[in-house]
């Protein structure tokens, strides 16, 4: 049996790796820090912290993204903590920016040859939303350089010999439903070159790969797929498979340009992601790094490729990849307990990693409901479920519809549909485990959060399947999350759910608050007070809802938290709650470690 520590005292973080003249850099995030990140860079076989005293992250679309970047010995970044960009280098560190709160940036890419940062940036003292533009920061001071306006959004500046290109979009759509592919150059931005833009394709992440040769990623196949354009010349690497992932934050792609003739992207085959080689010139892929379930972030320097790559047995790994094709780990790569790895599960269309404890017939089983809903659950190492694993659940991480990674008609099939396909893919599944007696069909529980948690909400008060439902601060009202959700979702339920005020009647219809009468299952509530997007008020009107229906409830709220838990000790208090309530309502034995929740109606 694993104990809590296990889940709630994780190992560091590792994403974002750059490489440079100067050593590989990448982001951290410090378990024992409740998760603040910060540059490492290992060179000559050691690794230090570039940041200590710095919180590395950025707030741009409220999910930021885009945190640093690195050129040589030349480190930028953008501390949380002062809302300032800084650079690094031999001659020590500085602000490029001046502390203030109007402005917050993201993306940001350094290029020393043209003297600047391009970034995002988001004015949040105009109105009634804030206003996203590209600039160029000057590395030797001064102001701002707009490069772009006038979109309602903008992702992924890249500059190379002055030109800087960008991925664009405009309300009503999110990145994933139409978005386009510009440049300018920097001495004259007035003049803009749209690359891309087809009404209905998604266009994105793009990235130089020499002067005047540009590699940008769209869905116009049904599928993201990498092309190269160089002048009026297109050449493309089509598959029937997704090489890349939504732009829900501004953080580069798990892409690179190695050379003029060699694209380096992850390709995601039946929901497995791999390092993939392309050469445009030629068509020719090759795949040298075989056992990974999905790719992270790449990079490249002297001929040889960085990975951040994730196992299934294991947690993620950074690895260097020489030419002749050994590796080395740089990062991660630690020991641990692997109870089980996840087997790829076919209900219909229905993805989903189902994971069973070995040695326990038909245990008890607990569906995870990603959020997004437009994200994709991945076979990644993940101690949340090993946990689990060892205190003999088995879990079903669905991918229902409307998750990314299955191309694009898999994806847009949970548009107007939210809240209906979603739950009818999670109860399919059930029903099919079941009926193969792979889980005890008696014992089944439900567990998401924010829009994970609202497709749980659903599945509770529209069918009879879950025996107990665990939700973390998920959407039940979703008038409400339509009035205060920031601007880059702020049209999302549009296309998920109907047309705004025009389908009122639709957003009632598909709000669990508004259903309660119909809650008949024991329940587990957990809320940060501090939220923002699903107000406490939701949360103490579906436990009176419970307690009318005479079902087993317990309710527990964690005072300075918002919309997710980051304190280690709020994760603590929210694990132990869900164990105890499980085990109890469940009729398992309790577990020693985990102290008895108090819970109403038992």
């Amino acid at each position: 049996m694993l104990p809590l520590d296990f889940v709630i005292k994780r190992r560091d973080t590792i994403s974002q790796v750059r490489a440079t003249s100067s050593g590989v850099y990448w982001l951290a995030g410090i378990a024992a820090e409740d998760g603040r990140i910060t540059v490492r860079r290992r060179v000559d076989g050691e690794t230090v912290d570039v940041t200590p005293d710095a919180s590395v992250r950025t707030r741009v679309m409220e999910y930021g993204g885009g945190a640093f970047d690195a050129e040589l010995g030349t480190v930028v970044f953008n501390d949380d903590r002062t809302n300032q960009i800084f650079i690094l280098d031999e001659q020590g560190a500085r602000a490029l920016t001046p502390p203030q709160s109007r402005y917050f940036y993201g993306g940001l890419h350094l290029h020393l040859e043209d003297g600047v940062v391009v970034a995002v940036r988001e004015d949040h003292d105009a109105t009634p939303e804030p206003k996203s533009e590209v600039v160029a920061i000057p590395l030797d001071g001064g102001d701002d350089v707009v490069v772009a306006t006038g979109a309602d959004f903008y992702a992924g500046p890249r500059i190379r010999d002055g030109v800087v290109a960008w991925q664009q979009w405009d309300h009503p759509y999110m990145s994933w439903d139409t978005s386009s592919i510009w440049t300018a150059p920097l001495d004259n931005p007035e003049s803009p070159h749209c690359v891309f833009a087809a009404d209905g394709v998604s266009a994105q992440h793009p990235m130089w790969l020499a002067p005047g040769v540009l590699a940008y990623t769209s869905d116009e196949s049904g599928y993201w797929n990498w092309h190269v354009v160089e002048g009026d010349q297109r050449r493309s690497w089509m598959v029937d498979h997704d090489c890349d992932t939504p732009v829900w934050v501004l953080d580069r792609p798990s892409a690179v340009a190695v050379d003029r003739d060699v694209v380096a992207a992850m390709e995601i085959v039946g929901g497995y992601g791999r390092l993939a080689l392309w050469q445009p010139s030629n068509g020719g892929v090759t795949y040298p790094l075989p056992g990974t379930v999905w790719i992270n972030s790449i990079a490249t320097y002297d001929s040889r490729i960085y990975v951040i790559a994730d196992f299934a047995d294991r947690p993620s790994e950074l690895i260097e990849l020489s030419p002749t094709g050994t590796t080395t780990v740089l990062a991660g790569g630690e020991e641990t307990t692997c109870i089980a790895k996840p087997v790829s599960h076919r209900t219909g269309l229905v993805q989903t990693w189902f994971y069973a404890p070995p040695g326990v017939e038909r245990p008890p089983l607990i569906v995870k409901t990603h959020g997004g809903p437009t994200t994709q659950a991945t076979a990644s190492f993940d101690e949340e479920v090993q946990f689990w694993l060892s205190r003999g659940f088995a879990v079903a991480d669905v991918n229902y519809r409307g998750s990314t990674g299955f191309g694009r008609e898999y994806r847009d099939a949970l548009k107007l549909n939210w809240g209906i396909a979603d739950v009818e893919d999670v109860v399919a599944v059930v029903e099919d485990l079941a009926e193969k007696g792979r889980i005890d069909r008696d014992r089944v529980a439900i567990k998401g959060g924010s829009a994970g948690g609202y497709t749980t909400l659903q599945a509770l008060v529209t069918t009879d399947v879950f025996a107990a439902g665990l939700s973390r601060y998920g959407i039940g009202d979703l008038e409400t999350l339509l009035q205060h959700t920031h601007k880059a979702e702020s049209r999302y339920p549009f296309s998920l759910v109907g047309p705004w005020p025009e389908a009122e009647a639709t957003y009632r219809e598909r709000s669990p608050i508004h259903h309660l009468d119909r809650l008949r299952t024991p329940m587990l509530i957990l809320q940060g007070l501090e939220d923002k997007v699903v107000p406490p008020q939701q949360a103490y009107e579906m436990a009176d809802a419970v307690r009318r229906a005479g079902k087993p409830l317990a309710v527990v709220t964690f005072e300075d938290e918002g919309h997710g838990f980051r304190a280690l000790a709020a994760r603590r208090e929210a694990l132990e709650a869900e164990v105890s309530f499980l085990e109890q309502v469940f009729g398992l034995p309790l577990s020693e470690d985990v102290p008895k929740l108090q819970i109403e109606n038992l």
